[in-house]
């Protein structure tokens, strides 16, 4: 059986984000940076859900 790789959010997201600041994203930084990605998100889809809504009207 294969094994599935294992995959820490927070590791990814210092991981992506460190080569835009010079000194080391803690993990407080790494959960805020993931909870205003989850926002925009959010915000994309409800907009879009309103755009289509406009269109099918």
């Amino acid at each position: 059986m294969k094994r599935a790789k294992t995959y820490n959010f927070i590791e990814i997201t210092k991981k992506e984000f460190q080569q835009y600041q010079a000194t080391p994203i803690t993990d407080s930084q790494a959960v805020e940076i993931q909870n205003n990605l989850f926002g925009v998100v959010d915000l994309l889809l409800q907009w879009s859900s309103k755009s289509s809504d406009i269109k099918c009207a």
